[in-house]
């Protein structure tokens, strides 16, 4: 019996398949010399794309004997080698090993495999995945000087919002992990850059998610962070911006730790400039900087609720300090017109301290400085916690037509310091009495302040008095305090 043994020819599907295929072989050979990360992406695809067409069509060829079906079969065992390559080498297999390594904490060899997908695969899809991946393992190995790097690379990139919580969380640890390592090596500059980056971005955190757990921590942080950025800038005598920075801490954090330690720095930076400045005879500018210093002071040591100073009395003794190196300093009629033009800025306190200054030690001027006392003491007792004074009785007429006539007396056991005031030196005054003494006061008729302090025998404060009053011409009054003081 005769056997049909004759082969059939490929049929053109297969001949424009095997053309397809060698094509495709040429082209991913060209693209893995030009873009590497692109072909190890599509290398899987279309090695499994052909397995599948040339098993079909082996099978075919070989079921009609088809003379070069054998070339399915090549094509075939070719992609299966080329699908098992994309598994061990590439991206996808660095991708699968890195990933397998952050599940074991196993850190550095993640880092290793995302640095060689960033730094050979910069085309593949593996590519921003690493670039997130590869921030988070650094933070989790502490370097992070490669977190911040990445951080802005994928921030540049648009795979992580700078604004987003996540991104401000990571940043200020690093900054702040950063500024620590550097102070401890003395590096202080770099340290009090990486403390300032750190205050910002928890100032951001604290605006954007007022609410959030991060906030609360972050209001804890911040002045720790201004005051160590401070004391870096100290370290390397940069003093206006220790100053700045403590300025801010003592303003914004009045009630912090960390502001009570500032407000001592504060003048410690501040003096050196103001004995710089005295030195070159610049006074005016020498007292200008020495009382923003003072007022940024007082600001943190005033309760808000009440108005009482709460400073301690280191921190009274550290200012008296500081009044007396300054204003000694200081020719005394330069002090004097300084003093008094606080007065029409209505810096009263800082005021008042040149004149206690001058007082003490030039008493030959106290007939000039007594008015402008007289004026800061109403004005300060004003805005203090005080009793109503006692009822001013009005006596009798007198015939004198530009005075009134006002008798104090003092009826407590302890010494009552009186001082009135109409805002003028012309017409204000102090007055200082004994125990069960009295004085008369004549003065042009006028609404005057009236203010008074009665002294106890430890030479302390017992008790202020404050009120105003309209006085008339040619009329007598009378005013007695009655009240004793406290035994200590």
């Amino acid at each position: 019996m005769y056997e049909y043994n004759r082969k059939s020819r490929l049929g053109f599907g297969s001949i424009f398949l095997i053309i397809l295929f060698s094509l495709t072989i040429i082209f991913l050979s060209i693209l893995f010399f030009i873009n590497k990360g692109k072909f190890w992406d599509l290398l899987p695809i279309i090695s499994v794309a052909i397995i599948i067409l040339s098993l079909i069509f082996a099978i075919f060829n070989v079921s009609r004997r088809a003379s070069g079906g054998f070339i399915f079969i090549l094509f075939f065992l070719l992609f299966i080698g080329g699908l098992i390559i994309s598994s061990i080498y590439g991206p996808f297999a660095l991708s699968r090993e890195a990933q397998q390594a952050i599940d074991s904490e196993n850190y550095l060899v993640a880092i290793k495999n995302y640095n060689e997908i960033i730094n050979k695969y910069s085309t593949s899809r593996y590519y921003e995945e690493s670039l997130k991946n590869i921030v988070y393992a650094y933070q989790k190995t502490g370097d992070y000087n490669n977190t911040i790097k990445y951080i802005n690379l994928c921030v540049e990139k648009n795979i992580l919002d700078r604004n987003s919580l996540e991104v401000k969380k990571i940043l200020s640890e690093s900054y702040s992990k950063i500024a620590e390592s550097s102070y401890k090596d003395k590096e202080y500059e770099t340290a009090s850059l990486n403390f300032i980056l750190a205050v910002n971005t928890l100032r951001d955190i604290i605006k954007n998610f007022p609410n959030s757990d991060e906030a609360f921590i972050a209001s804890y942080k911040i002045p720790e962070y201004l005051f160590k950025a401070a004391d870096c800038n100290n370290k390397i005598k940069n003093y206006e911006q220790a100053i700045s920075l403590l300025t801010e801490l003592v303003e914004d954090y009045p009630e912090n730790d960390f502001a009570e330690q500032a407000k001592p720095l504060v003048f410690d930076n501040y003096f050196k400039d103001i004995l710089n400045l005295i030195e070159k005879s610049e006074y005016k500018e020498a007292l200008d900087k020495y009382m923003l210093a003072k007022n940024i002071t007082s600001k943190a040591e005033t309760n808000s609720d009440s108005g009482i100073s709460t400073g301690n009395n280191s921190i009274n003794m550290s200012i008296k300090f500081y009044d007396d190196q300054v204003y000694s300093r200081i020719p005394q009629n330069i002090l004097f017109e300084y003093g008094t033009n606080l007065i029409t800025s209505e810096e009263n306190k800082n005021a008042l301290s040149i004149f206690e200054y001058l007082l003490e030690n030039y008493p030959e001027m106290e007939e000039e400085i007594n008015p402008y006392y007289a004026i800061c003491k109403t004005a300060i007792i004003k805005n203090e916690i005080y009793e109503n004074l006692p009822q001013i009785k009005e006596d009798y007429k007198t015939r004198n037509e530009d005075y009134f006539i006002l008798t104090i007396i003092n009826s407590t056991a302890g010494s009552l310091n009186f001082y009135i005031s109409n805002n003028s030196a012309n017409g204000s005054n102090v007055f200082k009495l004994k125990p069960k003494s009295r004085v008369e006061i004549n003065m042009p008729g006028d609404t005057y302040n009236i203010a008074a302090e009665i002294i106890n025998d430890s030479n302390e404060v017992e008790q202020k008095f404050f009120g105003s009053f309209n006085f008339e011409n040619k009329k007598k009054y009378s005013q007695t305090f009655l009240l004793e003081i406290k035994k200590q």
